[in-house]
């Protein structure tokens, strides 16, 4: 737990302005807050954000996965190489910032199960906690074993938003703060975990359906037994129905479109921070 490393990236995806424009602005204020640890603010995909798109060729944050391939035409294949690279020169805890269109609030998400990860998450207020397991190691995070990424919505793509950035630079102070102290600050960490991706009513590829008026806003929030998530464009209502207690994010989020993921269902846990140290 000696690590005084911090790899800060920003724009991962090119229209997320808001760590962009973090590292680009706030790097000296933020390494003068800590000089007890080494800081470094990285521009991900800086040729994402002169397109102001997600990605030039190819997602990022999806890239990795790919990273021993080559792919002469992608340019985030290359970056991929370039920051695995950075990140394994020595040990050190990633931090990857992102933003969201959907109402997801302020979140921690953690990719990779060393404790470090929850318990320095631990130490942020009012903020939930993802548990995104990731084995295949696509995200630029999970390239450490220690490292989360924060997202923060909503907020429109290409689009700076005072209460987002003034409430990632809170998250990111506090995530700084646990780093020098590296204990936790609670003893069971509410953790919301990954279970079900759900896609969107569709034939051939195309919509047949949205999110329903009802439904929408609605991250976070229990949903238990029969639900309406979506509304077909003939006005029909279209009911879902879960088995136990789970909780739906990043609900109508922009970037999923092209996929059709309409939203992530979550099982809410319990982790028992002294056992995570042992």
């Amino acid at each position: 737990m000696g690590i005084k490393k911090v790899l800060i990236f920003g724009g991962t995806h090119g229209n997320e302005w808001t760590g962009i424009y973090l590292i680009k602005k706030y790097s000296s204020l933020l390494k003068n807050e800590f000089k007890n640890l080494d800081l470094n603010f990285i521009h991900a995909n800086p040729e994402a954000f002169v397109l102001n798109k997600r990605f030039k060729d190819e997602d990022l944050n999806r890239a990795f996965e790919f990273v021993e391939e080559k792919r002469p035409h992608s340019y985030e294949n290359l970056r991929a190489k370039e920051i695995k690279s950075l990140i394994l020169e020595e040990e050190c805890f990633v931090i990857d910032l992102h933003t969201t269109t959907s109402n997801l609030g302020s979140t921690l998400i953690v990719t990779q199960d060393h404790p470090l990860n929850f318990i320095l998450s631990s130490g942020v207020r009012d903020s939930k906690i993802i548990h995104s397991p990731d084995p295949e190691k696509k995200y630029l995070v999970s390239q450490s074993q220690t490292g989360v990424m924060i997202e923060v919505g909503p907020v429109a793509q290409g689009v700076l938003s005072a209460q987002v950035l003034h409430e990632t630079l809170r998250i990111l102070r506090e995530l700084f703060t646990q780093i020098s102290v590296k204990k936790p600050t609670q003893k069971n960490l509410e953790v919301y975990e990954e279970v079900e991706d759900v896609y969107y009513p569709q034939s051939a590829g195309s919509l047949d359906g949205y999110i329903h008026e009802g439904f929408q806003g609605r991250d976070f929030q229990e949903i238990s037994g029969d639900y309406t998530p979506f509304r077909l464009f003939s006005g029909e209502e279209v009911k879902k129905q879960t088995q136990e207690i789970l909780y739906p994010i990043f609900i109508n989020e922009a970037a999923y479109y092209s996929s059709k993921l309409a939203f992530t269902m979550c099982r809410k846990k319990i982790l028992n921070l002294d056992a995570s140290q042992n």
